[in-house]
């Protein structure tokens, strides 16, 4: 790798799209952020962090979103019995690698005016070869270090001000350091190869809307895409991701930043998934995490994030558990 630049320092690629950093790590680079998660960086997540043995899955259903559904069919399971031939089972899995908690990978996202993907690489490249930007790349690895967790929901509910998640509400970048101050800690905790993990309340609020506002919004998702709450994408968001040298950032939105998107030069998925080459974490299941954490007094943990090995692959489901 050469020298790390600053965010001010970008594009690195004079000739690409804004924002870029294509070739920070090389050529063939296949990782962007996740090279920040280096053995010594893991390595003392793990011991600082793994202490008493507690862990959470952040695995969300599967099947969680049948009702409203979206237009990513969710998990189609079959279960095949082979008896009389024998007593035993198999089962077939058909689900769209977005339809519940997920990883977004370098193929899910291009800056939509060149249409580029991360390290420049483009749809025809993914046509010809699974190798460029596969999800496999990312599941060699894993995505495994220490998480910051800022429980924004919670403190915006402290505040006595009520948000519908399944808008598009931006929550500003300011209102996430007040959440974290309302934590005890401030910008100073975060170090390089750090994970950003953000609730915004968008599985609370889904799992528990009331049964006219669930019918209201199945009928609205059967002709348009949905609404969430989500991040308000901004540069001052993209200077500290990229100055404080965070891995990969995620949430329990239905996208970490709000959608649609309202600030287009500031737009996350082309900036973090194309530019950076920065997964973005969704729909990740914080809700036995954040009152773990209010319980312990404690928003740093050890993730440990096994993406599924699938050549060419897009995204995947986290298969994420965090240790205390």
């Amino acid at each position: 790798m050469t020298a790390y630049p600053t965010f001010n320092d970008l594009p690195l690629d004079k000739d690409g799209p804004p924002g870029n950093a294509w070739g920070l790590w090389g050529p063939d680079d296949q990782l962007g952020t996740l090279n920040l998660l280096t053995d010594e960086v893991v390595s003392r997540a793990a011991k600082e962090n793994i202490i008493s043995g507690q862990r959470v899955s952040l695995n969300w259903s599967m099947t969680a979103t049948e009702f409203p559904r979206f237009a990513r069919p969710p998990l189609q399971s079959h279960t095949i019995n082979k008896a009389p031939t024998k007593h035993a089972h198999d089962d077939e899995w058909s689900f769209n690698s977005q339809c519940s908690s997920q990883w977004d990978g370098f193929r899910h996202y291009a800056y939509q005016k060149e249409a580029l993907y991360y390290m420049g690489r483009t749809a025809e490249d993914f046509a010809a070869s699974p190798v460029p930007n596969g999800i496999q790349h990312v599941s060699t690895k894993g995505i495994a270090g220490r998480v910051v967790f800022i429980d924004w929901y919670g403190w915006i509910k402290k505040q006595g001000i009520e948000v519908d998640a399944m808008t598009s509400y931006q929550v500003p970048f300011s209102e996430i350091l007040e959440a974290l101050k309302d934590q005890g800690q401030d910008e100073s905790i975060f170090r390089a190869g750090d994970i950003l993990m953000i609730r915004f309340g968008y599985i609370e609020q889904y799992d528990t809307m009331d049964a006219e506002k669930r019918q209201r919004l199945n009928e609205l998702y059967k002709t348009q895409k949905p609404d969430n709450i989500g991040i308000k994408p901004s540069k001052e968001l993209l200077q500290f991701l990229w100055n404080k040298k965070i891995a990969a950032v995620c949430g329990d939105a239905r996208s970490f930043e709000a959608w649609p998107c309202q600030e287009l030069d500031w737009h996350l998925h082309e900036w973090l998934l194309a530019g950076f080459g920065m997964p973005i974490g969704e729909l990740f299941d914080l809700e036995e995490l954040s009152r773990l954490c209010a319980k312990l007094g404690r928003y740093t943990f050890f993730l440990s994030s096994s993406p599924m090995n699938v050549p060419g692959g897009v995204a995947s489901p986290p298969n994420a558990l965090a240790f205390f």
